[in-house]
């Protein structure tokens, strides 16, 4: 199994506009032979019904790695 910690979550910019949020995170699988760590980043639509909802954006995050590695994610 792989953990994810969700380690801060930064407003993002485009152009001086706020453009959505950058997720950060670490994740480790249980036998510590797998880590990953980056961010995700978000749409405010994305972000908004579970900015507080610790499970909610951990879940999210688990999400968007896995489409990225499984090539799913929208382009």
């Amino acid at each position: 199994m792989i953990t994810i910690e969700v380690t801060s979550v930064n407003i993002a910019y485009s152009k001086g506009t706020v453009s959505g949020v950058n997720v950060n995170f670490f994740a480790t699988h249980e036998h510590q032979t797998i880590n990953l760590n980056g961010y995700i980043p978000l749409t405010f639509e994305e972000y908004t019904p579970i900015a507080n909802d610790i499970e909610a954006l951990k879940d999210k995050v688990k999400e968007k790695v896995i489409d990225a590695i499984v090539g799913t994610e929208a382009e």
